[in-house]
């Protein structure tokens, strides 16, 4: 896959890949720097804290520092576009010395973008200007006009989010925080709680109205959103073979094994025992994530 990175005071601030087909993620990794997909041809599907993002050609994908990427697939293998990886030193650069409204547009509750025709080339340009300056390492003031072009290319993505989107900031700001403290309480304490009930009484909220506010945000109930989160986990744990089905789940408060297992396969199609040995032989030294950016990311502990 063809790179290009900036590099400033030692550190890699930004990298672009040329994407050809090969990104391929089958495991949850969580993300440390900020992303920017733009596709070019073909179709490619991302999977964000459970939320799918169904890409086309001409459009973008912002993916943001502590975000959580389950899957990225592509029907035919098939596409093509770039990824951009900004370091958040640089991102807050970016943002800080030039008075920027991007943190206001770049926000997680419209990172997808699709652009018409003529949307499109202004952002396909600026991508293309933004490569040409950084392999243009000859230059006096490099810094300056990969960091230019860069708030360029993120202020026209901002336009188009702002043009779509402002009437209905307010009401999905709200609906963003509730959203956002309930994954927060799931990320942090799925093993242990289960149920509706807790999450809602832990937001001081009513289950249904906090069932109400997840559904509207993206059509998926926040017991789904719970048993995925759970799921996640116990797959996890299930690529160390030295955990026991038994203790996975123990470790995710199941009554027992068996209640463990009816669930496990009620939201898989698979017992555990099945999902564990159809899981590819790995080295001791073989990485859980077959692809991992520019050094960015991890895998979700």
């Amino acid at each position: 896959m063809t790179s290009y990175s900036f590099n400033e005071y030692g550190q890699e601030r930004v990298k672009i890949y040329r994407l050809d087909g090969s990104i391929d993620i089958d495991a949850p990794i969580r993300i440390h720097n900020y992303h920017l997909i733009v596709l070019t041809s073909g179709e490619l599907e991302v999977d964000i804290n459970f939320r799918v993002f169904k890409m086309k050609a001409g459009s973008s994908l912002h993916i943001s520092s502590g975000d959580v990427i389950r899957k990225i697939s592509s029907p035919a293998n098939e596409y093509s576009g770039y990824q951009i990886v900004f370091s958040p030193e640089f991102q807050t650069e970016i943002r800080t010395t030039r008075k920027s409204p991007i943190s206001l547009q770049l926000k997680k509750e419209f990172p997808y973008q699709e652009f018409t025709e003529s949307e499109y080339e202004v952002i396909h340009s600026s991508v293309l200007r933004l490569i040409s300056y950084i392999e243009n390492t000859s230059h006096q003031f490099q810094g300056i006009i990969v960091k230019n072009e860069t708030h360029n290319l993120l202020l026209h993505i901002s336009d188009k989010r702002r043009k779509e989107h402002a009437s209905t900031d307010i009401n999905a700001n709200h609906q963003e925080m509730i959203r956002k403290r309930f994954l927060n309480l799931v990320d942090g304490h799925c093993d242990e709680q289960h149920s509706v009930s807790w999450y809602a009484e832990a937001m001081m909220i009513s289950p249904d109205y906090l069932s109400k506010i997840i559904r509207e945000y993206d059509g998926t109930s926040a017991r789904i959103w719970i048993n995925k989160a759970i799921i996640s986990k116990a797959e996890f744990m299930m690529r160390q073979k030295d955990l026991s089905i038994k203790e996975i789940s123990d470790r995710l408060h199941f009554p027992d094994q068996s209640s463990f297992g009816r669930f496990f396969k009620s939201n898989t199609g698979q017992s555990p025992k099945e999902y564990r040995n159809s899981l590819p032989v790995q080295n001791k030294d073989e990485t859980k994530v077959r692809y991992v950016p520019a050094g960015s990311s991890v895998p979700l502990q």
